[in-house]
């Protein structure tokens, strides 16, 4: 196999062909995982059901904000970090589960680019709109 081309179009020619080369392989790593899941499923039926129910469980995690509870909480994050308590407002974020974070974020106006944003995403959203309400709430002051 030589490294060297003679030209930038027989480079990109060659580079296409080992992407379909890959391309094919991981297909045939997809296929072989997807016969061993199955077999496994079919050898450990009890096993294969728990983890299942374990997977959907963790999936359907709700959150126990209502919309009001979710603006009171943001208004006393906003409160200690106006009182100059900005750790223990971002440690009361940080003790939040992820649902009750996106109730939160969605309530005060936050959208992400994914459907599922991070943790850390969805605080430092949170946070934003934490430091946006206060320079609002202190140029009001002075008017």
């Amino acid at each position: 196999m030589t490294t060297e081309f003679r030209n930038a179009d027989q480079e990109v020619l060659k580079l296409l062909e080992e992407c379909s080369e890959l391309r094919n392989t991981l297909k045939t790593i997809s296929a072989q995982l997807a016969r061993i899941e199955n077999r496994v499923k079919a050898a450990f039926p009890t096993a294969a059901k728990k983890l299942q129910e374990r997977k959907t469980s963790s999936r359907q995690k709700v959150s126990s904000l209502t919309s009001d509870e979710a603006l009171a909480e943001f208004d006393n994050v906003v409160k200690l970090a106006s009182s100059g308590e900005t750790r223990e407002a971002e440690s009361k974020l940080e003790r939040r589960s992820a649902a009750d974070l996106l109730i939160i974020a969605k309530e005060v106006g936050v959208s992400f680019p994914s459907n599922k944003p991070s943790i850390r995403a969805m605080r430092e959203a949170i946070l934003g709109k934490v430091r946006e309400s206060m320079l609002l709430s202190r140029h009001s002051r002075r008017e």
